[in-house]
């Protein structure tokens, strides 16, 4: 059986996607945010699967409305993160926390 929380754990770059989704949502977490287009030096065409993937697992959604502006090179408060996405990450912490317990038995 495929668990998501097996890609996000194995995947440092989805990782870092999402939980950048989700601390620039600490604020207010119905704001939309600007679409990442850097990061870690990944490709253009990486950070397209990587967003597909996090829309995919509903961890983020995406704002399908009216745009306030447009910005060469930019997609400005295109996405916010998910009550899904922020269990995720809260559970592959609390996972993280755990192992030091388990491996010690």
């Amino acid at each position: 059986m495929f668990d998501e929380l097996d890609r996000l754990r194995a995947t440092e770059s989805l990782r870092r996607l999402l939980t950048h989704y989700a601390e620039n949502a600490e604020a207010n977490r119905e704001s939309w945010q600007d679409r990442v287009m850097e990061l870690d030096g990944r490709s253009p065409d990486e950070l397209v699967r990587l967003h597909g993937e996090l829309l995919g697992h509903e961890w983020i959604e995406q704002n399908v409305g009216v745009l306030p502006s447009l910005r060469a090179g930019a997609l400005p408060q295109c996405y916010r993160v998910t009550a899904a996405g922020l269990r995720a990450l809260k559970r592959l912490r609390q996972d993280e926390e755990d192992e030091p317990l388990s491996s010690a038995a």
